[in-house]
């Protein structure tokens, strides 16, 4: 016989009512416990992603409460221009403006020679050539009155410096060797109350834009009655 069959009828109820007994003050000890332990620190609650993610795993996690929801993206504007449209023509490059030709520059003194053309008297007038000629070896121009005086023999000046007669005329261009006038001008004498100036020796002349003279025989060029002028230069060498 075994040990089981020895233990006497009526001690298993009792062992049994025990157990039971026992069992139901450890629950209720357990349901009680929130009141005894009053003061002590609170169990630490674990993260609410963790605690969300456990409790609903098919949650998707963008649209839960605290996420805000991704912006409206506009959609980005293209750049390219629309097909079926043809681009507009390219205009053609301006043209470079012409060039002008170089201008042709001022005859100066070291290249003139100057000389008194032949007097020609007609209507109580007296004229006389003033002569320019180029001797240089490329083209120059004249433009203008040149200054003009008479000199003595010592050098001294004879009456004033001729007055400007006439128009302004072109520019006059000489080729080597080519020749350009300014005519002298005074009147016969007797024709006024005003008598004739002392013979000059020579004829100082300052052609037109230049500040050195040149020089030559004033032959017997007399000026009368106090008039003394001079025109433009004109081509040729007398009119």
């Amino acid at each position: 016989m075994t040990e089981r069959s020895r233990i006497p009828r009526g001690t298993r109820p009792r062992s049994l009512l025990a157990a039971l007994v026992a069992t139901g003050t450890l629950v209720l000890g357990a349901c009680g416990g929130d009141g005894d332990d009053e003061g002590k620190s609170p169990p630490t609650p674990a993260p609410a992603d963790a605690a969300s993610t456990a409790s609903d795993p098919g949650t998707d996690p963008a649209s839960a409460p605290g996420t805000p929801e991704p912006a409206d993206t506009p959609p980005a504007k293209s750049t390219a221009p629309p097909t079926g449209r043809t681009a507009p023509p390219t205009s053609a490059p301006a043209r470079p403006p012409a060039q002008r030709p170089a201008a042709t520059p001022r005859c100066t003194t070291d290249h003139l020679a100057l000389s008194l053309g032949r007097i020609d008297a007609g209507a109580g007038n007296r004229y006389a050539p003033l002569v320019f000629t180029n001797t240089g070896t490329t083209t120059c121009a004249l433009r203008g009155y040149p200054g003009v005086s008479l000199l003595d023999a010592s050098g001294d000046r004879v009456g004033h410096p001729a007055k400007r007669s006439g128009s302004m005329l072109p520019a006059v261009k000489l080729a080597p060797g080519k020749h350009a006038y300014a005519a002298l001008h005074t009147i016969a004498p007797g024709l006024t109350d005003k008598p004739c100036w002392p013979r000059a020796q020579r004829v100082n002349v300052y052609p037109p834009g230049s500040k050195a003279a040149l020089r030559a025989p004033a032959r017997s060029f007399e000026v009368c009655g106090d008039t003394f002028d001079v025109s433009a230069v004109a081509p040729g060498k007398h009119p």
